[in-house]
């Protein structure tokens, strides 16, 4: 049996300058993804086989049990992806804020010295 391949965590370094571009693309991003979750999650369902046969009632199974409905499926994939976007674009938020904060609180405290 293989084992699972396990990454180190890994730092990423953004410029305080770039934070809002940075932003701006996952929002962009997540405005483009949101629409096709929608889309996938109303019509991306097959309520049942389209023809009486064997061969379609296999497909749906398939499609239902694998693409739609595995926890680690596609569909699944897609909506962890979005997740993750959304917690990222969170933290560039409460990031820039703390950058905000601790060029106030430099400024309060050196003001025209620096």
């Amino acid at each position: 049996m293989t084992e699972p391949v396990v990454y180190p965590p890994s730092t990423l370094r953004v410029d305080p300058e770039t934070l809002p571009a940075l932003r701006s693309a996952i929002d962009v991003t997540l405005a483009e993804l949101g629409p096709h979750l929608t889309e996938m999650r109303t019509s991306g369902h097959m309520p049942e086989p389209w023809l009486g046969d064997s061969a379609s009632f296999e497909t749906w199974a398939f499609y239902t049990d694998h693409v739609m409905g595995a926890p680690d499926g596609p569909f699944q994939a897609l909506l962890a992806y979005e997740a993750q976007l959304v917690a990222v674009r969170d933290r560039l938020v409460e990031i820039q804020a703390e950058y905000d904060r601790t060029e106030s609180d430099t400024a309060a405290v050196f003001g025209s010295r620096l």
